[in-house]
């Protein structure tokens, strides 16, 4: 049975995605949107319905994420794998068409907490089958048992709130045509609490959903992302939290009782980004400050960081902590750093106050 309450308990499971081995990327509406803050403005008004990825790129990004579950292993966690796709595989439902995408970013579409497994309600048409490839674990790991899966989306225009992330919304007061839709990867479990960040209609459906499979629990809603927060905040240990250097004030917005922990802030990126030609269209989904800080903690004492991620690694080895480094580099062009690409299923955490 699945057992996480936090993201710093000691990891006993967890899974390790898999990428995408074929250069075509689709990049319809929902897409878009989804990644509209990290694109910006030029190419998402601009980006056709698909674009590719260098095929090198490809393979040396399976070659590190195979690198990272043979690491994590040898600390003596168990690892699972999803199942690979071995061809293009189109699908139809009755709104939209699509391509299926492999279970890359495990930490997505699938939220674990306390010993319940749930599918999230997805944002983006190709992810509506991913976890299909995760089907193979979790059916071992929760024998079907305690395992929830989200309603199937709609995700058309009349269903998805188009605005941008910080335009205002009127939260009292939701459009009953939105659909829910938010991924496990906005949420910062903390035992007893959860830090959920939520930037559209869409998602405080889907927070609100969450929310009603967990009564104990204690819920703070912030507003700092467009949508995950593994890129801007992670609890490293009861009283310690890691904080992309790009949002300073971020204590401003945390919960009153959590604004006594530690904030601790690598320096800004020192290694250099370069993207040209890993797309057609030097497309980036996500920050390079947001992957650095985007790691796997295996204990309250270690972290599996990047090791180009020399800030990060310097601001935990100076706070004490044991820093294990891997490369899983190209972060940005693929949407995820290590957390985003593991999913921690048995941790020994429990369901407390670590404030």
């Amino acid at each position: 049975m699945v057992n996480s309450h936090t993201s710093f308990g000691k990891l006993k499971e967890v899974v390790v995605g898999v990428e995408l081995d074929f250069p075509k990327r689709l990049s319809d509406l929902t897409f878009k949107l989804f990644y509209r803050e990290a694109i910006g403005e030029a190419i998402y008004e601009t980006i056709t319905d698909e674009y590719y990825v260098n095929q090198e790129l490809i393979n040396q990004r399976n070659t590190e994420l195979n690198n990272l579950a043979t690491l994590i292993e040898s600390k003596g966690v168990v690892v699972h794998r999803p199942d690979t796709l071995d061809k293009i595989t189109p699908f139809t439902t009755p709104t939209f068409k699509s391509e299926v995408s492999s279970a890359s970013n495990v930490r997505d579409v699938t939220l674990i907490y306390g010993n319940t497994l749930i599918e999230t309600p997805t944002y983006v048409r190709n992810r509506y089958f991913e976890n299909m490839a995760l089907y193979n674990v979790y059916n071992k790991v929760t024998d079907g048992k305690n395992w929830i899966k989200a309603p199937n989306g709609i995700l058309t225009k009349d269903t998805i709130d188009m605005e941008k992330w910080h335009a205002k919304r009127d939260w009292d007061n939701i459009p009953d045509n939105f659909e829910m839709a938010i991924d496990g990867a906005n949420f910062l479990r903390i035992g007893s609490d959860v830090i959920v960040n939520i930037n559209s209609y869409n998602q405080w459906k889907g927070y609100e959903w969450i929310k009603s499979f967990y009564p104990d629990t204690t819920f703070h809603v912030i507003h700092v992302a467009d949508n995950h927060i593994d890129g801007v905040i992670i609890a490293l240990k009861p009283g310690v939290f890691m904080v992309n250097p790009a949002y300073p004030n971020i204590k401003d917005v945390m919960p009153d009782k959590f604004k006594n922990w530690t904030y601790i802030y690598p320096a800004d990126l020192t290694h250099n980004l370069d993207t040209k030609g890993m797309t057609n269209i030097d497309i980036q989904l996500a920050s390079s400050r947001g992957m650095d800080v985007n790691v796997l903690s295996l204990d309250e004492n270690t972290v599996v960081t990047n090791e180009l991620a020399y800030g990060v690694n310097d601001i935990l080895d100076k706070n004490g902590f044991d820093v294990v480094t891997t490369a899983l580099n190209h972060g940005e062009i693929f949407a995820g750093g290590i957390h985003c690409s593991t999913l921690d299923l048995i941790r020994d955490d429990e369901m407390i106050s670590y404030a």
